[in-house]
């Protein structure tokens, strides 16, 4: 028993020296300074929103209502400058743009279709030139009213897809080349659809709208050649029905061939014998219109 007691005591002298040994090393090391512990652990905090925001944002909760309907929109329009609001107007008008030419799309193969099988197809019936003819006339007449149809449908989520772009005011987004490119596009199908809806006049409008895009619209062949449609139509309109004065007959005739010279030049070229037979015509156009009558 005497062993096991010589023992412990020096087990238990052991423990307390190491413990001594070791408080005595932690005092001895050097503390670092205060400042320096901040700098490497620097808070951070928050900023905190100006207190004026806070209260306003709180006094708005207290009137919250879903009913709300303002006369006066102004204030509201801010939201339009948003970078969020203008990148949700876009992508609306790229899903009503890609609905309309996919219905376009789709009544162009559905009539490659119907033609394809109205020529292979064996009729027996027919045993006279005139009810061939009268076949034909109603096929094409079918085809005929199944593209209009289409069209129409078409204009309409074009027509929206152009209203949403509309309402972009933020100017980031407006320079953006996904932008201008879908304006352009949308611009382009709605022209094309319209005009051969017979809505001719209407296309006026968007075609100017077009070609003041960019330099490179304004250089294509085609818009100018639909303007100056567009301006003869509505010249003849105002000649057959002898209404609107004669300034307005005037200025459409000159804005029909001022376009009409413009295509041949892109065309052609200014030196061109092209361009000289066409501006023959519109001279003559022009004397005969301010000629006495």
């Amino acid at each position: 028993m005497k062993k096991i007691s010589n023992i412990l005591l020096i087990i238990g002298l052991s423990l307390t020296f190491l413990i001594t040994a070791s408080v005595l090393a932690q005092q001895a090391a050097p503390k670092k300074p205060v400042e320096k512990q901040q700098k490497e652990a620097p808070a951070k905090k928050e900023q905190a929103k100006p207190k004026s925001e806070s209260l306003a944002e709180e006094s708005e909760k207290e009137w919250f209502n879903p009913d709300y309907r303002p006369y006066e929109k102004t204030f509201e329009a801010i939201n339009s400058l948003s970078e969020d609001y203008a990148r949700n107007k876009l992508k609306l008008a790229q899903t009503n743009y890609d609905t309309g030419r996919a219905i376009i799309q789709k009544m162009r193969e559905e009539v490659e279709r119907e033609r394809k099988e109205s020529t292979e197809k064996i009729r027996f019936n027919e045993k006279w030139y005139w009810q061939e003819m009268d076949r034909k006339r109603q096929e094409e007449y079918g085809i005929y009213m199944k593209k209009r149809e289409a069209k129409l449908a078409a204009v309409t989520y074009f027509t929206r897809a152009i209203n949403e772009l509309d309402k972009i005011n933020n100017t980031k987004v407006r320079e953006s080349g996904e932008f201008k490119e879908m304006e352009a596009g949308l611009y382009r199908d709605w022209v094309i659809q319209q005009y051969d809806i017979g809505n001719i006049p209407q296309c006026i409008q968007l075609l100017e709208r077009y070609i003041a895009l960019d330099p490179k619209y304004e250089n294509e062949i085609t818009p100018h050649k639909y303007l100056s449609s567009a301006y003869a139509f509505k010249e003849k309109v105002l000649d057959k029905y002898n209404t609107g004065s004669e300034q307005e007959k005037l200025y459409y005739k000159g804005k029909k061939n001022q376009h009409l010279l413009r295509s041949t030049e892109i065309k052609y070229g200014k030196n061109s014998p092209e361009y000289e037979f066409i501006l023959d015509r519109v001279n003559r156009d022009e004397i005969i219109a301010i000629s006495p009558r």
